[in-house]
């Protein structure tokens, strides 16, 4: 009986002692995980916040490119320890009609970036861009526009020119100013073939947003893209508005 009952006692000692292993190790994997899915959400809720502030920037920058009466913007960004800063690593355009250099080309728009870890949301050339990694993708169109059917090519850009202060990373908000330093319009009339060579870092971002506004793109990877508006009739393309704004954009 002595025995039966010293076993009986070690048995619930190494039950209670599996038990309570796996209680141990089940909150401690659910704790790093659950941290680890929880810093994954804030860190994508973040840059999702992110986009939707640079979206409402450009808008509110974008006035200054369209309107010639409007040449100085103000708006704020909250920044979440994120880093901002302006550089001339951005997109390079060169605009050609009927195969010639346009009197405004070529184009270096600069760039207003949002930076959180490895991701990058771009303010360039009137339109919003987000990039990692694995590429790039569209947030906003800049408005770089093809009509065939109607024969008109609009194409509006924004250039930032880089500021000497560098960049700036906090968590609270920052207010930043666009003021239009020149502007350049060109107008043409009776042109057969529109199309831009594009340089830029965000060649996906480009590509989706230019084919989304008519153009037909080419090019591989690596490589510039060559963006063409014709009319498949061989029928000019009139009314070629291009406008190019210079700017700084102050913080």
């Amino acid at each position: 009986m002595r025995r039966r009952t010293d076993d009986r006692a070690v048995s619930d000692m190494i039950a209670f002692i599996l038990v309570f292993a796996t209680i141990i190790g089940s909150v401690a994997i659910l704790s790093t995980v659950g941290f680890q899915a929880m810093a994954d959400y804030q860190e994508g809720e973040q840059l999702r916040n992110a986009e939707r502030a640079m979206e409402a920037l450009a808008v509110n920058f974008n006035s200054v490119m369209r309107h010639d009466g409007i040449d100085q913007q103000y708006g704020e960004l909250t920044l979440r320890e994120g880093r901002v800063s302006t550089g001339s690593d951005g997109t390079n355009l060169t605009i050609l009609l009927d195969g010639n250099p346009s009197p405004v080309a070529p184009v270096e728009l600069g760039e207003f970036t949002y930076q959180a870890g490895s991701d990058t949301i771009a303010y360039e050339g009137g339109g919003v861009v987000r990039a990692d990694e694995t590429g790039s993708a569209v947030v906003k169109q800049p408005h770089v526009t093809c009509h065939p059917e109607t024969e008109t090519v609009v194409i509006s850009l924004t250039e930032v020119e880089p500021t000497s202060r560098g960049s700036i990373q906090s968590t609270d908000g920052l207010g930043l100013t666009m003021t239009e330093r020149s502007r350049k319009t060109h107008f043409e009339d009776g042109i057969t073939n529109v199309s831009i060579r594009i340089d830029t870092p965000y060649e996906r971002a480009w590509n989706a947003s230019l084919e989304r506004s008519g153009w037909e793109t080419s090019g591989s990877a690596g490589a510039d893209i060559l963006a063409t508006c014709e009319d498949s009739g061989g029928n000019p393309v009139n009314d070629v508005v291009i406008t190019v704004v210079e700017t700084d954009v102050e913080y």
